[in-house]
């Protein structure tokens, strides 16, 4: 079988980590869907060509923490904080999503993503009410092409009719989800691969927990988690001293969030391997607190930037970076501007190289693909973008690299590749429908609407002391000490 071979030519490449690599002039050989070659010189007519003059060359974005599903009621919290999302969101309208709402949702959120640069993505799945939801989240993230790391969530949305009557039963559809859609679950050949997501910490009695744990080393596959999230009243012991305590913490772990930790948490989950990831628009409104991913990354913990919810914000993945880097600069700023005033400050504390890091190959080893994925290496696949860069608003240019991260969006795509695959050239997806899909969202927004609508409308009231119930539901399922406690 002939090798299938992409030559991309006249680019200005951003060659290796960029975190430090250089951009160059050169060219990027792609066989069979891997980067098999990086320079100059060679007269390859066996190859499809593609013209990047005048084009920024560079990874695809990684976006390390999303629930795709909620595509369907996008921008509907917009003005809400995190107690009247849980509220109104998981406690309700998780619940009027059939599985092909579910479908509709994973699916357009996956190619909006596509759209906008985002290459692999990583999708918290948890408003799986039945199998059949389960089936139609994996079908819809594999149908839209992107690569994906596809988490089973665990937890239990309230419906007046559960399918899954205990966690045995749900645990037991985490298994035949595995089996049936994933039995390879190698991320260097399957473009989509199963991990599992935890429900909250304190939400389900902790001997439920440890069998969450145990469950994702059964299956062998990655874990997530909101983890650190909740300021008060009554915060107690958080979760990473938690799961230190009692032997849990460990890697192929991904902590999102993680806003309340300490620095010494922060350190905990470095040790352990376990990495985290930022979500900087949801946590900056939603009363999450300052993103931690420069806090984090200096602890030595592998981070990454997301986009959270569409039912929130959009997957622009430029936004996330910009967000992160100048929310970084007031949080790190203040202290000093308080005691030293402005002559105490040498520049500004985070770079854009950081946030293009964080939101590529830092957000990669997140999800545990840096080896896959994050950055233009020869052996890796070729998931990467062609951004124009010769328009008003770049030119001139004085660091390619600032030029990306701040002057540019997801109207200066030009390309973007998978795999080796085209999914968008000349600016638009050309590997899927966008009218049908867009059709098909519609649908789908119209079917949850008419039941949200039946149930008293998209913002019911947020008890006043909804807090403080789950706090006390956390507080009772709390673990005593462990018999033999880990050393801090």
């Amino acid at each position: 079988m002939a090798r299938q071979r992409t030559l991309i030519t006249g680019g200005l490449v951003l060659v290796g980590d960029p975190l430090n690599g250089k951009c160059e002039r050169t060219d990027v050989l792609v066989e069979d869907g891997v980067i098999t070659a990086i320079g100059t010189g060679w007269d390859r007519a066996d190859a499809e060509r593609v013209d990047a003059r005048g084009r920024l060359v560079v990874p695809g974005f990684v976006d390390s923490h999303q629930h795709l599903w909620q595509t369907t009621m996008r921008g509907l919290t917009a003005d809400w904080d995190l107690k009247d999302y849980f509220w109104r969101i998981r406690m309700n309208h998780t619940a009027q999503h059939g599985a092909e709402d579910v479908y509709a949702g994973t699916y357009v959120g996956a190619l909006a993503s596509l759209d906008n640069g985002v290459t692999t993505t990583s999708d918290y799945s948890h408003a799986l009410l039945s199998p059949d939801h389960a089936d139609e989240a994996v079908r819809a993230v594999t149908d839209a092409g992107l690569r994906a790391r596809w988490f089973y969530g665990l937890y239990d949305p309230p419906t007046a009719n559960p399918v899954f009557t205990d966690a045995e039963q749900r645990w037991a559809d985490a298994r035949r989800v595995r089996s049936t859609h994933f039995s390879g679950n190698d991320a260097r050949t399957d473009r989509v691969t199963m991990g599992v997501a935890l429900t909250e910490l304190g939400l389900r009695p902790w001997k439920e927990t440890e069998g969450e744990f145990r469950l994702a080393a059964d299956l062998d596959v990655s874990l997530t988690a909101h983890t650190n999230v909740v300021w008060g009243p009554g915060h107690g012991t958080s979760e990473i001293e938690t799961y230190h305590r009692h032997g849990l913490l460990g890697p192929g772990q991904l902590h999102s969030h993680a806003n309340t930790s300490t620095d010494h948490e922060l350190r905990l989950l470095a040790d352990a391997g376990a990495t985290t990831s930022s979500t900087p628009d949801t946590e900056l409104q939603m009363g999450m607190g300052s993103p931690v991913w420069a806090r984090a990354a200096a602890a030595g913990v592998h981070v990454g930037l997301g986009a959270d919810i569409q039912s929130n914000n959009s997957s622009d993945p430029w936004a996330q970076m910009r967000l992160a880097l100048q929310a970084e600069n007031l949080r790190a700023s203040l202290p000093v501007l308080g005691t030293d005033g402005l002559v105490g400050l040498t520049g500004a504390p985070a770079t854009p190289r950081q946030v293009l890091y964080h939101a590529t190959l830092g957000s990669a080893r997140a999800l545990g693909l840096g080896d896959v994925t994050g950055s233009l290496d020869v052996g890796k696949h070729a998931d990467l973008l062609l951004v124009r860069v010769g328009g008003l608003g770049q030119r001139p240019i004085v660091n390619p690299l600032h030029t990306l991260v701040l002057h540019c969006g997801p109207a200066d795509l030009d390309t973007v590749m998978v795999g080796g695959d085209i999914v968008k050239h000349g600016g638009r997806l050309t590997h899927r429908d966008p009218v049908a899909a867009a059709m098909l969202l519609e649908a789908a927004h119209e079917r949850v609407s008419e039941r949200v609508t039946a149930r008293g409308g998209w913002t019911p009231p947020t008890p006043p002391t909804f807090l403080h119930q789950v706090m006390d539901t956390m507080v009772a399922n709390a673990p005593g000490e462990p018999a033999d406690p880990v050393a801090s």
